[in-house]
């Protein structure tokens, strides 16, 4: 079921690229993202955000009013946070997603460009995802390293299951568009859901992520 709705939302998506490219723009985005996960009554030990990296597809279509413009993009995004650091070993949560962002913005005009700010829902779909472990950090050679992996399992079964896959939140943004297509781009998600398998009310997993992003818009006007 899910992945029947996730093709219908990438089919619904393409059809609207096609149906807007008279006036829409389409561009292509890619970035760093700094994430973490917000755990609550859980023994976790220090905890950090971790770095990764996001790439996407993005469509942006003026609305009525000419400041105003509606940005939907599919984006590839990792995320996670490492749970556990010393000096040499290193545990870390490595989520992945394709994450469905539906941005509402507002821009402001300038010579060369201008700034533009905007907010909308978001919906992750999980994509096969790991818990790490690597140790012998503190040696100067790359060959004393070592990675353990285990895939993490998603659903809902508190004792089956690792983490809830579906998630859904809210995105923040901000950033300047060149007027030949070049623009950077803040972006600040943060889950909705509780991820933790069962929904207990007693313990909570929720992802944060931020990201910095550039990109470019094909078709410009």
């Amino acid at each position: 079921m899910k992945k029947t709705f996730f093709l219908l939302i990438v089919t619904v998506f393409c059809l609207q690229l096609t149906g807007f490219a008279q006036k829409s723009r389409v561009g292509i985005t890619g970035g760093v993202t700094y994430s973490s996960m917000k755990i609550e009554n859980m023994a976790l030990d220090n905890e950090k955000s971790r770095a990764g990296f996001t790439a996407g597809l993005i469509m942006e279509t003026p609305l009525a009013n000419s400041k105003f413009s509606f940005q939907p993009g599919i984006h590839y995004v990792q995320k996670g946070e490492i749970t556990n650091e010393t000096k040499n070993t290193r545990d870390y949560v490595a989520l992945r997603y394709a994450e469905f962002q539906f941005n509402f913005l507002y821009n402001l005009k300038g010579i060369n460009g201008g700034l533009f700010f905007g907010a909308g829902p978001a919906l992750a779909f999980n994509l096969p995802s790991k818990f790490v472990t690597k140790s012998g950090l503190a040696t100067d050679k790359k060959s004393d390293d070592s990675k353990t992996e285990k895939s993490i399992v998603f659903g809902n079964d508190i004792l089956a299951s690792d983490i809830r896959g579906f998630d859904y939140g809210a995105n923040v943004l901000a950033g300047y568009r060149h007027k030949k297509g070049f623009l950077v781009s803040f972006n600040y998600t943060f889950g909705l859901r509780n991820l933790a398998p069962g929904g207990d009310s007693g313990s909570s997993i929720k992802n944060a992520c931020f990201s910095a992003r550039i990109g470019y818009l094909f078709n410009n006007k």
